[in-house]
């Protein structure tokens, strides 16, 4: 079941987000020549599930779909108990910034590490880690937030009944990522405060990466003479600042700079039935990543003030 959520003062749905940016360099490369400053203006939150499964954002109520504002508690004036529970660190920021992760470690709370990049004029990377902490969430650039399923037995859940929509024709779906990270489970009955504490991320193939729009080549993207097709994006993996970049069409190549991905990498062209990540019976914590690749080769300025549309659905057998 879909659901709209009209846009309220600061945000209205993973479904319109705004990302603008200006020139920092003459580079062909997303890190260097796209601003910090990527304004998410509107954000349309709808995740649903079909019967069989129910989802949370606190692991106590229970349902079929959740909102933007239940979510990120944004709507001060009215609470439900479907909001997400105290303490949370879902992260909804006031600017996207690209950003990236190759899901080998995690933070001691669970969470993927990411870093940004920029190019000094000697080509020398300069990477700094992501603080994911609500605090520092519009310096953070990301979108993140926990999503509890309940299962009776074990399942896969597919998500290829999602939708994603480029309402500005700038090809910024060719950039944007979503993941799924399982961070534990525990058995039915289980008290929320266990279920929410969980954070047991394990770097490996239990981590899905999706890429929406794998084959199309950003506006800068063709103009560089990149082809289109799928290209290979590895992701950053560590602070090492001062390192000389090396590139192969536009995506950095230096083994000390990037990793490849540790979880399983699918793209829209992926057949529906891969597009899956399995639950055990009992109560799941997922993380939920959704981002503009830095790292990508399509994420240049021609995606910038893109505007585009995301519904989450997820469906079992």
């Amino acid at each position: 079941m879909k659901k709209t959520i009209k846009k309220r003062a600061f945000v209205s749905a993973i479904a319109m987000l705004m990302v603008s940016a200006i020139v920092l360099t003459s580079s062909t490369f997303a890190w260097f020549s796209m601003s910090k400053e990527a304004s998410v203006e509107s954000m349309d939150l709808t995740v649903s599930s079909p019967e069989g499964i129910q989802i949370s954002a606190n692991a106590s109520a229970w349902t079929a779909s959740l909102t933007v504002d239940q979510i990120f508690d944004n709507d001060d004036a009215t609470t439900s108990r479907y909001d997400a529970y105290e303490g949370n660190n879902n992260l909804y920021p006031a600017d996207l910034i690209p950003v990236s992760s190759n899901f080998a470690k995690a933070s001691s709370t669970g969470y993927a590490n990411f870093f940004k990049a920029t190019l000094d004029d000697s080509a020398m990377a300069k990477i700094t880690a992501v603080t994911q902490s609500k605090a520092s969430q519009d310096a953070a650039g990301l979108i993140a937030f926990d999503l509890f399923f309940k299962v009776a037995s074990a399942t896969p859940v597919y998500f290829s009944g999602s939708t994603f929509t480029d309402n500005s024709g700038s090809k910024v779906l060719s950039a944007l990522r979503v993941a799924f990270t399982p961070l534990g489970t525990v058995a039915i009955g289980t008290d929320a405060a266990t279920a929410t504490a969980l954070n047991s991320f394990t770097a490996g193939t239990n981590n899905v990466i999706y890429e929406v729009d794998s084959l199309k080549r950003s506006d800068d993207a063709a103009a560089a003479g990149i082809a289109a097709g799928a290209v290979e994006t590895k992701g950053l993996v560590s602070t090492n600042n001062g390192n000389a970049v090396t590139t192969s069409n536009g995506i950095i190549t230096n083994t000390a700079v990037v990793g490849a991905m540790q979880g399983t990498q699918l793209t829209d062209q992926s057949a529906t039935t891969s597009k899956v990540f399995n639950l055990k019976a009992g109560i799941t914590k997922v993380r939920v990543y959704i981002w503009i690749e830095g790292n990508d080769v399509d994420c240049l300025n021609s995606v910038a003030g893109a505007a585009l549309t995301a519904n989450l659905k997820f469906t079992i057998d």
